[in-house]
């Protein structure tokens, strides 16, 4: 097998208040087997703490840009327009990569001049040690069009960031990783997953994807369907099914909310403030 050791990987860490775990970022770096690296960090406008961290980050591989806050979006696009590398890693400043990652998935992408993108399994864990298991799919627009099928975090070849003209910085509340996923399979390009645990995701009490996930999950997706809306011209039967599946498990949830005794307690409870207010209507 012909080395990759001349393959340079320019690692794009966006960093917004991250002060506490960024040294274990940039450590998970240091530590890959592949050896041919820059590390850009860009600073989306932390406080001042994560900047006194930042600047005790030195060394021969790395740069630090400082810019406003304007979301993970316009910090990866940042960090890429200055990248030297023609494969990109994007990295959250709070998670971590084992030291084979780089090293295999590059593996994939010289050997298959189709693969534009490669991801692993991944493990999710707390303070408190490993939570969960995750083995993210991949696959084609069939799949991606009802979930991402990898990680936000990955290594990709950077014509494919210029194929599809970045990532959109629209999207500031969540899952522009599930839209520029969509953006690189439309545009030619196959999804690698490898299929062994190299990832690490931190799962904190609040974060980002959490908050996306609570709040801001539909006006999320219709952003998406109306973006890629020539998708649901193909898959249209594939999406009406996906959405009534949603809303039958939603329903089948309510009703079993309403067996609860909880439910029954608390509709007994708030019978009495229903009939004043009853009566002063």
């Amino acid at each position: 097998m012909k080395s990759n050791s001349n393959c340079q990987v320019s690692v794009i860490i966006p960093c917004y208040n991250d002060h506490k775990y960024i040294q274990e970022a940039v450590n998970s770096i240091n530590n890959q087997t592949h050896k041919n690296v820059e590390i850009i960090i860009i600073d989306d406008g932390s406080d001042s703490t994560t900047h006194n961290v930042l600047k005790t980050l030195e060394q021969e591989n790395l740069t630090i840009i400082y810019q406003e806050n304007s979301g993970p979006s316009s910090a990866r696009n940042t960090g890429i327009k200055q990248a030297k590398g023609d494969y990109i890693l994007t990295l959250d400043a709070d998670d971590f990569f084992d030291s084979v990652f780089i090293s295999k998935a590059l593996d994939y992408l010289t050997l298959n001049n189709k693969v534009g993108l490669v991801s692993c399994w991944i493990k999710t864990f707390n303070d408190e040690g490993i939570m969960e298991m995750f083995k993210p799919g991949g696959g084609d627009l069939e799949t991606l069009i009802l979930g991402n099928g990898a990680s936000g975090n990955y290594l990709f070849r950077k014509k494919c960031w210029l194929d599809v003209g970045g990532y959109d910085e629209n999207m500031r509340k969540g899952y522009e990783d599930w839209e520029f996923n969509i953006s690189v399979v439309k545009a030619g390009w196959e999804i690698k997953i490898i299929e062994e645990y190299l990832f690490n995701y931190r799962k904190k009490s609040k974060s980002r994807n959490s908050e996306a996930d609570k709040f801001h999950k539909y006006e999320l997706w219709r952003y998406i369907y109306k973006k890629h809306k020539d998708l649901w011209n193909t898959y249209h039967e594939l999406m009406i099914d996906n959405v009534f599946l949603q809303m039958e498990a939603l329903e089948m949830g309510s009703q079993n909310l309403r067996k609860t005794i909880d439910y029954k307690l608390g509709k007994m409870f708030l019978m009495p403030f229903r009939f004043i207010k009853k009566r002063l209507l």
